[in-house]
C-alpha cells in the first residue's frame, strides 16, 4: 500500500470514527436504560372517578387557582410549561447554580433525556387519551372550561387538549430532574428539590392538570428513580455525569 493511500484511509476513518461518535449519544437518547421497567398498573391508584371528594377537591384546586395566573406564580408556571431538555435547563439554573447547555454538559442532559424515556415508557399503559378515543381523564381546562397559561407551539404540536391528563408527565419530568440533579450537586439538594416540586406544581397553576395528575406523576417518577438506581447502565452513566458536572463546576 502507498503512503498517499495509506494517510487518506486513515484520514478517512478518522472522519468516520468522529462521525459515529456524533451519532452514538443521539441514538442512545432515543431510548431509556431500563429492558424491563415497575409495572405501573399494579402500584399507582386509578384517577379519582367522577363524583368521588377526591375529584371534587381536584376541581375546587383548578378553579381557585386561576386567580393565581396574572400574578407572579402564574408567570412563573407559565415558564415552567417546557419539557425538552435544553429548555427545562434553565428553569434549574438558579437551585443548581449553573445552567446545563450541549455544549458544557453533554453526558448529563443525554443522561436526564434517557431517564424521561424511561418514564414516558413506564406511564404511557395509563396514559389514555380521553373519551372518545380512549379511556384517559379529561383535562381540567377542557372539562371546565377558564384560563390557562399560554398554549406554546409544543403543547399544539402534541394536541394537548386531547391527550390524557392523567399521570402528569411533567410533574414526572420535574421530579426526574430534581433527582439526578441532587446525585450531581448533593450540597444544592433543598433548593433542587423546592424546584422540581415548584416544576410539577406549575401543571395546576397553568390549569393543565389537576393536582392528582401531578401527585401521581411524582409518585411514578419516585418509583422509576428508584429501579434506575439499580441499573448498571444508569449507574455508569450518572458516574460519568459527575465527573462531566464536577469539572464543569470547577470553571472560573
Amino acid at each position: 500500500m502507498t503512503q498517499p493511500l495509506r494517510s487518506a484511509l486513515s484520514r478517512a476513518a478518522a472522519i468516520l470514527s468522529l462521525c459515529l461518535a456524533a451519532v452514538a449519544p443521539a441514538q442512545a437518547q432515543e431510548q431509556g436504560f431500563l429492558t424491563q421497567r415497575p409495572d405501573v398498573r399494579i402500584w399507582l391508584p386509578p384517577a379519582p372517578p367522577a363524583g368521588s371528594l377526591a375529584q371534587a377537591e381536584d376541581e375546587t384546586i383548578y378553579l381557585h387557582t386561576r386567580a393565581l395566573l396574572d400574578g407572579p406564580r402564574g408567570a412563573e408556571a407559565a415558564a415552567d410549561n417546557v419539557y425538552l431538555p435544553d429548555a427545562v435547563a434553565p428553569r434549574f439554573a438558579d437551585a443548581l447554580g449553573a445552567t446545563l447547555n450541549p455544549k458544557d454538559t453533554p453526558l448529563t442532559l443525554a443522561l436526564i433525556g434517557r431517564v424521561v424515556k424511561d418514564a414516558e415508557a413506564l406511564v404511557a399503559p395509563v396514559k389514555q387519551s380521553p373519551p372518545p378515543k380512549g379511556t384517559g381523564r379529561v383535562r381540567p381546562f377542557v372539562a371546565f372550561g377558564g384560563r390557562t397559561c399560554p398554549l406554546r407551539p409544543d403543547d399544539y404540536k402534541f394536541h394537548l387538549p386531547e391527550t390524557g391528563s392523567y399521570p402528569s408527565t411533567h410533574a414526572a419530568l420535574g421530579w426526574i430532574w430534581a433527582s439526578v440533579l441532587t446525585a450531581l450537586a448533593p450540597d444544592r439538594a433543598d433548593r433542587l428539590i423546592a424546584r422540581g416540586i415548584a416544576f410539577g406544581d406549575s401543571r395546576v397553576i397553568c390549569g393543565f392538570h389537576y393536582k392528582s395528575d401531578v401527585d401521581a406523576g411524582r409518585l411514578a417518577a419516585a418509583a422509576l428513580m428508584a429501579r434506575e438506581a439499580a441499573d448498571p447502565g444508569f449507574q455508569a452513566a450518572l458516574a460519568a455525569a459527575k465527573r462531566e458536572f464536577d469539572a464543569y463546576r470547577r470553571r472560573p
